[in-house]
C-alpha cells in the first residue's frame, strides 16, 4: 500500500496535544528533547502553525515500533485481500465491485480504492 508521506492525514487524533508554534522552536528545544529521550521519556515534541499539529519529534525507538506496527497491519490487509480474491475466484461468483470490497474492509482499503479511482479520472 502506498502512502503520500507529504500530505497530513485528514483525521486528527481524538485527544488534545500541545502544539509548539514553528516560529518558537529553538535548537535548545531539540537538545532538551534528546536529553529526555536518553532518560527514557517518550513524549513527542509536536509542532505546527495555527495550533494545528503538523510534525512531531519522537525517539528513534518509537519510530521503529510504529514502522513495524504499520508494516504488520499492511501485511495483514494484503493477506486478507488476497484471501478474499482467491475465495471469490474459487466460488465462480462474479463477486463484488472494488467499492463494495472497500466498504467491507473499511478504512485503509476504502482510502486506497478511492485513490486508485481518483488517479484514473
Amino acid at each position: 500500500m502506498t502512502r503520500d508521506n507529504h500530505a497530513p492525514d485528514a483525521e486528527l487524533p481524538k485527544f488534545s496535544v500541545n502544539v509548539v508554534p514553528t516560529n518558537q522552536l529553538k535548537c535548545e528545544d531539540l537538545s532538551t528533547m534528546l536529553k529526555l529521550y536518553r532518560r527514557g521519556e517518550i513524549t513527542p515534541l509536536i509542532f505546527g502553525d495555527d495550533n494545528k499539529p503538523e510534525a512531531a519529534v519522537i525517539p528513534f525507538a518509537a519510530l521503529v515500533r510504529l514502522t513495524k506496527y504499520d508494516h504488520a497491519h499492511e501485511n495483514a490487509f494484503q493477506a486478507e485481500l488476497s484471501r478474499r480474491i482467491q475465495a471469490s475466484d474459487a466460488s465462480g461468483d462474479p463477486g463484488m465491485t472494488l467499492e463494495q470490497l472497500g466498504d467491507e474492509l473499511g478504512g485503509p482499503a476504502q482510502a486506497m480504492i478511492r485513490k486508485v479511482f481518483e488517479d484514473g479520472e
